[in-house]
């Protein structure tokens, strides 16, 4: 399927390189050992703050997928598709979420307003929303690359 169409491999590999970068900051702990502890606003902020500056990347990368992947390829298939325009959406989205969080996480530790948590109350589900819409988008795209890719074989036009 990758080999078919080039397209989808950079949507795809672009997606999965950008949230995989994710995977070693927050997972090793890597934020935790940086700041300290009790400093929860320069802690979430840094949070926040990385997600949100990986999610714009990831924005302005899938905004220009299509000269991004020309660098990187020398394939004579690169253009556009109908996905393109879906995709940085989604990202668009998780970057207000992250942006949202971000403030109110400034507005929750360093101006004392404990009763805004509406974000951070709701952060996962947030997420997950943009995450199952952008898994989707992907299962799309390969379902409908597959099914323009496999019956192209001959197309009949009644007259025969």
């Amino acid at each position: 399927m990758y080999r078919k169409d080039i397209n989808v491999t950079h949507i795809a590999g672009f997606i999965f390189i950008l949230t995989a970068v994710n995977y070693p900051i927050f997972d090793s702990g890597l934020i935790n050992y940086v700041t300290p502890s009790d400093n929860k606003l320069l802690q979430g902020t840094i949070i926040y703050g990385t997600q949100l500056i990986l999610s714009i990347i990831t924005v302005f990368v899938l905004i220009f997928r299509v000269q991004l992947s020309r660098l990187i390829s020398k394939s004579n298939n690169i253009a556009l598709t109908h996905f393109d325009g879906i995709f940085h959406w989604l990202y668009i989205y998780a970057s207000l979420i992250y942006l949202l969080a971000l403030l109110e996480n400034i507005a929750w530790s360093h101006f004392e307003l404990k009763s805004w948590t509406l974000i951070y109350d709701n952060f996962e589900g947030l997420i997950y929303i943009g995450w199952a819409l952008c898994c989707g988008a992907l299962l799309a795209m390969m379902i409908s690359s597959t099914g323009s890719n496999c019956c192209n074989d001959k197309q009949t036009t009644g007259n025969e």
